[in-house]
Parts: structure tokens; C-alpha cells; sequence
């Protein structure tokens, strides 16, 4: 039966959406049908894990299907360690996302399915083994994020839709472009880890291997095209919604994860060092806007900003010097680890700042109206930024001790990057904290349940486990 489990969880978010869509309008079916869906889906991805084999190299349970045989097209699908850990996160967060609704939106059916079909467009762009499914699955993301943001975006701002669909369009266009130089030279599909053999002039090289580049970053918040993402946070104030906003810059660095190591050609190495100089005046600067804005969101979004820029930087510049897979698995575990982090901080900081706006109190000190938010908000923050329990610390270490082997002058900067966000990140929890001059809210705010609580301890203790064996539900 573990033959057929890849292929059930690939298409399980879009049986998913289905139900949503056909479940009864009530105040909380479609919710139920979101939630048992991402909790069966946490199940199966922990019998794969179970079935896997860790010293195997590259994609296991392979799925090859024949799909236009004239034109040589055979779609190919399978998992490894890698791609399971950051589904994991995925789950993890949608699904913490997901319970954190408030009331009135627990019969958006239309959030929620497009919830789904955003994650089964996701599990796709994991499993995809061969170019076009690749291809398919990281156009086809845009979709349902483009209706979540027209939906629960603020329309008055459109120039956020406007820099987004740009920005996004034309990097599945330029992707496109590099497709099509694939099949000219190869007459056909071609498995990802294939590419870097081909025989293509150098000139087509450059080209395929531009585009691509190109189009996998128009995905990651780096000068210049981070300005899309920051402009489309800035309207959305739906905790589910962003989160799924700030799940896209995964997308492209898992591509950069998928070519670079295995895939690249010599054509693109000069261009390694502008590209990392790039990323490094990137970081610093959105730390440096991060600190002169007052909302803790934004500092939110400079901090993840500064970890996908990081762990884009480990990428092309260390795997040519360390372990492919090594560097590798040491990402994913960070990435388990922050995906869920920084999906809570979300969630609780919008909930937070609505309350505010409702009960009339000071946003500046609402950490003193709500103590039991108040501890599970400190703890998720401090884990942020590193605590030492925590395969985000452990693991960020370990890339940044790699990075100052690689580069003294290259490591100073991160630090330096690092140190700017954990000030600008703690400075904002100082101000947050109950000051004599705060005036009183009209009435009491709603402190967070203890179930809700308890979700949330739940969560901490797996990430608290993954530290000490970060393959620790591995059975």
C-alpha cells in the first residue's frame, strides 16, 4: 500500500477542496472537512517517512506516467526526506492557520478551498520529478493565491495585485522560455536531475539556465524583486491568507534546492558572486526598513525575508564545497522548524492587533491586556530568533559557521544582518509590555483560549523534539 501513498497525499488537497466546496453551509463544515484533511495528510506524510530510506540519494516511490508518447512526454513524481520535511511545515502551519480562524470565517468555503488548492498545487511542485509537472505545478500556485489576494486584499491598494501579477507572470513566462529551449535540445521531457547532461551550445545554456534562475527568483524577496511580496503583505490582514502569501518564496528557493546542486551548468558559475552580493545588500536592507517600522508584522516579514535570503545564500554558494545532501537536509530541518514559528507569530499577531482595534486600547502595550497570549507569543519569538533548543537554532548555526569557512567578509555581513533583526524583533517585545501610561481598554479583551493554548504547546514540544533528533517521528 506505500506504493500508492505518494500519489493519495499529492492529490489528497485537491479531494479536499472538493469536499469543501460540496460540504453544507454551516458555521463550521467546511472548516472540519479543512481540518481532517491536513490532519490525514500529517498522517500519511509520517508512514512515508517511516518507509523511508535515508541513505538513498535522490527521489524514492517513483511514479512514471506515460502521458503523450508521440512527443516523448512522461510525467514523473516521487518524495525524498527533503521535500516530506518541508510539506511537514507546510501541514503544520496551514493547519495551525486553519484553527486560528475566527468565527465568522469558519464558513468561507471559498478560503478554505482555495486553501486546499493551493496546497495541492504545492504537494505537486514537491513530488515533481521531471521539468514539465515541475513547470506546471510552480505556474499553476499563482492562481489560487492571485484569487485569495483579490478576495482578501485591500482593493484600494491595487497597485500590490498589479506588482504581483507582473512580477509573477513574467516569470512563468520566462521559465517557459528555458522549457522550450529543454525540449528542442533534448526532444523531449527530461527528469530534473538530467538537465546538466544535455549537450546544448553555450549560448542556449545560458539562456535555459537564465531563466530559470530568473524565474525562481521573481519568487524570493531579493532586490529587485521583492517588491511584489512587500507590497502584497502590506494589504492583508487575514492570517491565513498570509501565511499562504509568505509560503511562495519557498516555492523558488525549493527550486534553487532541486537545479543547483545536481543540475546546474558551468555557464552560470561566473555569474555566482553577483547573485550573492545581491542577497547580502537585499538582507541588510530590509532589516534596516524592518527596524524604522513601528507593527511587529513587519519586522515579522523582514525576519523571514532574512532567513530565505540565507539559506538562498548557503545554497549557491556552498554546494560546491560541502555535501549536496548534507546542506541539503540541514535547510530542510531549519526550515521545519521556521515554516511553523513564524506561521504562529502571524496568526497571533493579527489577532492581537484586531482585538485592539475593537476593544479601542494601545497596540504599543497589548502584551500587558493578554498574559497567557502574551507567554506563548514571548516563547514562539525567542524561539525565532534562536533558542538554543531548537533545530532552527542548531541548524542556522551550522549554515552560518559554514558560510564564515567560505567567506570571512560574507559571514561578518549575515551576523551582522542576524544581529539587526533579533535587536529590532526583542526591541518591539520591550515597548509591547505593560506600561503605566497605556491607557485601559474600553472593555476586556478576549485572552486566547486554553484549548487554543494547548495547540499551541503542542506544536512548541514537536519543534522542541526536533532538536534532539530532528527525524525523530521517523517509526
Amino acid at each position: 500500500m506505500i506504493f500508492g501513498l505518494p500519489v493519495l497525499l499529492m492529490f489528497l488537497p485537491l479531494l479536499g477542496c472538493f469536499f469543501v466546496l460540496s460540504s453544507r453551509q454551516n458555521a463550521n463544515n467546511a472548516k472540519h472537512v479543512t481540518i481532517l484533511t491536513l490532519c490525514s495528510g500529517i498522517l500519511m506524510i509520517l508512514r512515508l517517512f517511516s518507509e523511508l530510506d535515508l541513505s538513498q540519494k535522490g527521489m524514492q516511490f517513483v511514479y512514471n506516467f506515460d502521458w503523450l508518447t508521440s512527443a516523448n512526454i512522461t510525467l514523473s513524481f516521487g518524495v525524498d526526506a527533503f521535500s516530506l520535511l518541508l510539506l511537514a511545515g507546510i501541514y503544520i502551519s496551514l493547519l495551525t492557520a486553519v484553527v486560528s480562524l475566527p468565527l465568522q470565517q469558519h464558513e468561507n468555503k471559498s478560503l478554505l478551498a482555495w486553501n486546499m488548492y493551493f496546497l495541492w498545487n504545492v504537494s505537486g511542485l514537491l513530488f515533481a520529478n521531471d521539468i514539465i509537472s515541475f513547470y506546471t505545478f510552480f505556474a499553476a500556485i499563482l492562481l489560487p493565491l492571485f484569487m485569495l489576494i483579490g478576495q482578501f486584499g485591500d482593493l484600494k491598494k491595487k497597485i500590490g495585485l498589479y506588482m504581483f501579477f507582473i512580477f509573477n507572470f513574467a516569470g512563468i513566462i520566462v521559465l517557459l522560455c528555458a522549457v522550450v529551449l529543454v525540449f528542442k535540445y533534448y526532444h523531449g521531457n527530461i527528469m530534473l536531475h538530467e538537465i546538466a547532461l544535455m549537450n546544448m551550445p553555450q549560448k542556449a545554456a545560458k539562456a535555459v539556465w537564465g531563466g530559470v534562475c530568473l524565474a525562481l527568483l521573481a519568487r524570493i524577496p531579493i532586490w529587485p524583486f521583492h517588491y511584489w511580496i512587500s507590497s502584497i503583505v502590506s494589504i492583508i490582514k487575514n492570517p491565513l491568507v498570509y501565511i499562504i502569501t509568505m509560503l511562495v518564496p519557498l516555492t523558488g528557493l525549493y527550486g534553487f534546492m532541486r537545479f543547483w546542486q545536481l543540475t546546474i551548468a558551468e555557464s552560470v558559475m561566473p555569474y555566482i558572486n553577483f547573485m550573492a552580493i545581491i542577497c547580502l545588500i537585499t538582507m541588510i536592507f530590509i532589516v534596516l526598513i524592518g527596524i524604522a517600522h513601528k507593527e511587529f508584522l513587519y519586522k515579522l516579514f523582514a525576519y523571514m525575508t532574512v532567513y530565505y535570503l540565507l539559506f538562498l545564500l548557503a545554497e549557491i554558494l556552498l554546494s560546491s564545497i560541502l555535501q549536496a545532501d548534507t546542506l541539503q537536509m540541514n535547510i530542510a530541518y531549519a526550515l521545519f522548524t521556521f515554516l511553523p514559528v513564524t506561521s504562529i507569530l502571524i496568526i497571533l499577531d493579527l489577532q492581537m492587533e484586531k482585538e485592539c482595534e475593537d476593544k479601542n486600547c494601545d497596540y504599543r502595550g497589548i502584551l500587558a491586556y493578554m498574559p497567557k497570549r502574551a507567554k506563548i507569543f514571548v516563547f514562539y519569538v525567542i524561539m525565532a530568533l534562536g533558542m538554543p533548543v531548537s533545530a532552527l537554532f542548531w541548524n542556522n548555526f551550522i549554515i552560518v559557521s559554514d558560510l564564515f569557512k567560505f567567506s570571512f567578509n560574507i559571514g561578518i555581513c549575515v551576523m551582522f544582518a542576524l544581529s539587526l533583526l533579533t535587536i529590532s524583533m526583542l526591541y518591539e517585545l520591550y515597548v509591547m509590555r505593560d506600561l503605566k501610561k497605556h491607557i485601559s481598554p474600553n472593555e476586556n479583551i478576549a485572552d486566547i483560549s486554553n484549548l487554543h493554548l494547548a495547540y499551541l504547546a503542542f506544536i512548541g514540544a514537536i519543534l522542541f523534539l526536533s532538536f534532539f533528533n530532528p527525524l525523530w517521528f521517523k517509526f
